[in-house]
């Protein structure tokens, strides 16, 4: 992860990063270290304007496009998720993963980009 962290954070350094989150009762990579959400300019909960989407496109594409060097296993941005193990088909709606409401900004990562990073 922090491989991740600092080649994302010299490439586009106006994200925004939360990473580590106890969440006690869910099954969640963030207390295990293995993931992170990031902003590109806005605060969870807020919608991204225009711009702070397209900047999310970009490091979003960025990860995917680098996913194998940067040690990626999926990420999950817009109301889509695409991982590594089914990139053949490329993203795909996201449903909350049992956790989430894919309907609201936040539970279907409309205002973040989430990242989870292969175990080690």
């Amino acid at each position: 992860m922090l491989h991740l962290y600092q080649q994302t954070l010299a490439a586009f350094p106006d994200t925004g990063w939360g990473c580590y989150s106890p969440r006690p009762g869910t099954k969640s990579e963030h207390p295990l270290g293995r993931a992170c959400d990031i902003t590109f300019g806005n605060r969870i909960g807020q919608r991204p304007t225009p711009a702070q989407l397209d900047a999310g496109w970009k490091v979003t594409n960025w990860m995917k496009d680098n996913a194998d060097v940067l040690g990626v296993e999926y990420l999950i941005w817009q109301g889509q998720i695409w991982s590594v193990a089914r990139d053949a088909e490329g993203w795909r709606p996201y449903n909350g993963g049992g956790m989430h409401d894919p309907a609201s900004i936040t539970g279907g990562h409309y205002d973040h980009l989430h990242l989870t990073v292969k175990a080690g």
